[in-house]
C-alpha cells in the first residue's frame, strides 16, 4: 500500500491557498509526483473530488479517506475511478449534492462532482478564461467546442458584444444557459448552436465574421473528432468566419501530439494567421514533459 503523505502535504499546502476557489489541489496526472500519477485532488469548496485513473482502487479510496479525516474545511469528499470511457463515482465521506454552485474570479459556474468523467469546469483553463474576459470587450466571440459554455460567460462578463456557443451536445448548451443566468446575463447577446460543427459551417458563419474565435475540441472523441484528422478542417476555413486582426486561440490536450502541432497545423491551413505567443494553462497542473500536457497557441489572423 502507498504512503499517501505526498499527497496529503500538498493538499495541505494548497487547501487555504484555494480559499473558496475551485482549484486542483494535486496533480499527479502530469508525472510532477513519482509513484503518484493516476491520482488527483480537486476543490469545488467545501467539497474534495479524487480522481484514480489507474488499476489501483483501494489505495485512492484510502486517500480519500484520509483526506475526509484530515482536513475538516470539507463537507463531503467523493472518489471517481476511471477505467478508460468507463467512469464511477462513490462517496467517501458526507454528502455531495448533484448540483453545487462554485465562484472562480467572481464569476458562478454550475458543477456537478458526482457527475461521470467531466464535471462541467476545466481547471486547467481557469487563466485563459480570465484572459478571454480581458480582451473580450466589444468583440464578437466564437466559441467551437463550448461544452458548458464557461469562455462564454467570461467573454459576456468581459463586455463581448455576441457570444456564438457551436457543441453537437444540446444538453451541455442547456447547462451553458444555465451558467449565464447564474451571472445574470443578457441572453441576447448569446447564440447556442448545437450541430455537428462539420456539417453546418454556413449557420456559423451568418453571425459573423468574429473579433475571437476560440478552438477547444475535445481529446480525441470517437467519431466526432480526431485531432490529426480534424484540427486542420477547422483552421482551413478561418478565413471565412475571421475579422482582419482577430485573435484565434487554439486549445489541445493530447499527450500524443507534441508542441509543435497546433503552429504547424496553423501554418498549413491558415496561413494568414500569425503566430502571437504559446500561452499556459494553470500552475496547478504541472507537467515534467511539457509535449504531453494541454497546448494553447494564440495568433492573430491576418488576411
Amino acid at each position: 500500500m502507498r504512503d499517501f503523505e505526498p499527497v496529503l502535504a500538498r493538499v495541505a499546502e494548497r487547501l487555504p491557498l484555494a480559499g473558496t476557489e475551485p482549484t486542483r489541489l494535486f496533480h499527479g496526472r502530469g508525472h510532477a509526483y513519482d509513484g503518484y500519477e493516476d491520482v488527483t485532488v480537486d476543490w469545488f469548496a467545501p467539497y474534495l473530488l479524487v480522481g484514480a485513473y489507474g488499476s489501483d482502487r483501494e489505495g485512492p479510496r484510502l486517500l480519500a479517506s484520509r483526506l475526509a479525516d484530515r482536513f475538516a474545511t470539507q463537507q463531503g469528499v467523493c472518489l471517481q475511478a476511471r477505467d478508460g470511457r468507463q467512469t464511477r463515482t462513490e462517496m467517501v465521506s458526507g454528502q455531495v449534492p448533484p448540483r453545487h454552485i462554485v465562484s472562480e474570479q467572481g464569476l458562478s459556474y454550475l458543477v456537478r462532482i458526482t457527475r461521470n468523467q467531466n464535471v462541467g469546469l476545466f481547471l486547467d483553463m481557469a487563466p485563459v478564461r480570465s484572459w478571454v474576459r480581458d480582451v473580450a470587450a466589444g468583440r464578437r466571440v466564437l466559441n467551437l467546442f463550448a461544452y458548458t459554455c464557461a469562455f462564454s460567460v467570461a467573454a459576456i462578463d468581459g463586455g463581448a458584444q455576441l457570444v456564438v456557443n457551436n457543441d453537437m451536445a444540446r444538453r451541455a448548451l442547456d447547462w451553458g444557459w444555465e451558467n449565464h443566468a447564474l451571472n445574470g446575463h443578457d441572453s441576447g447577446r448569446v447564440r447556442m448552436l448545437p450541430h455537428n460543427l462539420f456539417k453546418s459551417w454556413w449557420k456559423i458563419r451568418q453571425f459573423g465574421p468574429y473579433d475571437l474565435i476560440i478552438i477547444d475540441p475535445p481529446t480525441n472523441q470517437r467519431g466526432s473528432f480526431v485531432a490529426e484528422k480534424h484540427y486542420g478542417q477547422i483552421l482551413k476555413r478561418v478565413a471565412e468566419l475571421a475579422a482582419p486582426g482577430a485573435l484565434i486561440l487554439a486549445c489541445l490536450n493530447s499527450p500524443f501530439l507534441n508542441l509543435d502541432f497546433l503552429p504547424e497545423q496553423m501554418a498549413r491551413w491558415c496561413p494568414q494567421a500569425e503566430p502571437l505567443a504559446c500561452m499556459l494553462p494553470s500552475a496547478d497542473f504541472p507537467d515534467r514533459f511539457r509535449d504531453r500536457g494541454l497546448k494553447l497557441g494564440l495568433f492573430s489572423y491576418q488576411p
